[in-house]
């Protein structure tokens, strides 16, 4: 008998939205370029992984920040922001504008980039533009890796879904009907999640709402 319900988890994502742990891809100060949700279970525990590549200058200047939050039943996971993740290294960030060369490792991979190969977005921010510039050919390599997601899951559990694309809920945004501002649990894709969780059946995941897992869906203006 499983020892959750879908109820409990949908409460446990509404809660830390209200703690504001819930990832919001429109935050301020932080803007999100990829993510990726992965949910792991077993019949007395659940966890949901969501990672965000993201540029967070207050946090690390340009270099692209792997967020990870993490939810779960489990006393061990607090239920936010788990850790921060740095899979590209600038070597020369503090000079690169003078060489017109940006030296990056990409776990452990060379890269030399040349700034004004770059493509500007409306948001002509460099921090935001290099990590889109990485996104199409080393988006695999800057989400975490098996080993690192392990860290937080032990092999106890197993893997039931991974989510490149999904319906995320705009927390930040008002629920008119409610009268009050959207929950996690309003949307279906999180309710289908939860039942994936507990059932251990990833084909109750049926998308039904329009995936929004984009950065141009979230750009600031």
């Amino acid at each position: 008998m499983v020892a959750y319900t879908v109820h409990e988890i949908l409460e446990c994502l509404d809660q830390a939205h209200r703690n504001l742990d819930f990832p919001g891809f429109g935050k301020i100060n932080i803007d999100m370029v990829s993510a990726r949700l992965t949910g792991f279970r077993n019949d007395y525990y659940w966890v949901l992984v969501f990672e965000e590549l993201v540029h967070w200058y207050g946090l690390a200047g340009i270099q692209p920040v792997l967020a990870i939050t993490a939810f779960s039943n489990r006393p061990d996971i607090g239920n936010g922001l788990f850790a921060t993740l740095y899979p590209v290294e600038i070597e020369n960030e503090d000079d690169y504008e003078n060489t017109n060369a940006l030296h990056l490792k990409i776990r452990g991979e060379s890269l030399t980039v040349e700034p004004k190969s770059i493509p500007k977005h409306h948001y002509c921010n460099f921090g935001f533009n290099l990590l889109v510039y990485l996104l199409s050919d080393y988006r695999s390599q800057m989400l975490a890796t098996e080993q690192e997601l392990l860290s937080i899951v032990s092999h106890e559990l197993i893997q039931v879904i991974q989510l490149d694309n999904w319906h995320h809920p705009n927390v930040y945004g008002w629920n008119f009907a409610a009268n009050r501002h959207f929950l996690p649990s309003d949307a279906q894709s999180m309710q289908m999640i939860a039942k994936v969780l507990v059932t251990g059946n990833p084909n109750f995941y049926q998308p039904c709402e329009e995936s929004n897992v984009d950065w141009r869906r979230w750009l600031k203006s």
